[in-house]
């Protein structure tokens, strides 16, 4: 009975009032986040006049346009992209709702939580650095380079983190 309370309590302190510190590292990121967003931006409204009326909206696999749209849609990315970073945000700073994957106990809770925390960081910047391409690659090839490079930034960060985390659950 004793146990079932003392679990029910940790699991309740899990998920409601954990609270992971925000490092270096994620303060560093944050910021290169928001600078590059602005970037985004910036660039593409200085540049606006000189796009041509269509623009490439759809890449194939080695970088080619295969699909177009009006001037308006080279919105859509930097769009996409500033939801995307604040639903991440978000996540970010609800440990409760992440998917451990690892047993999570009084020892290791900080450090799993802070690995993912990492993790969560690094899949932001990645995702902003991906979207950003592509915005400023507005009206141009994306290169045959870059798919095989953002697939290998975002599972190489997945797989990096996964093999950090369950070090971190052991330890």
């Amino acid at each position: 009975m004793i146990q079932d309370r003392e679990k029910a309590m940790y699991s309740e302190y899990k998920l409601n009032e954990i609270e992971i510190p925000e490092t270096k590292y994620h303060k560093m990121i944050k910021w290169l986040c928001i600078g590059i967003q602005t970037g985004v931006v910036l660039y593409l409204f200085f540049i606006w006049k000189n796009l041509p009326d269509s623009v490439p909206t759809h890449y194939n696999v080695i970088g080619e346009a295969d699909g177009y749209g009006g001037k308006w849609t080279v919105w859509i990315t930097p769009a996409v992209m500033l939801l995307m970073y604040q639903f991440l945000a978000l996540i970010e700073r609800r440990p409760g709702w992440w998917n451990t994957s690892v047993k999570i106990t009084r020892e290791n809770c900080i450090k799993v939580y802070g690995m993912l925390k990492n993790m969560i960081v690094t899949m932001k910047f990645i995702m902003i650095l991906i979207f950003g391409y592509i915005s400023v690659c507005a009206g141009k090839m994306l290169g045959r380079w870059f798919l095989p490079v953002s697939m290998i930034l975002t599972f190489g960060c997945i797989i990096i983190f996964s093999v950090l985390l369950l070090k971190a659950s052991k330890d």
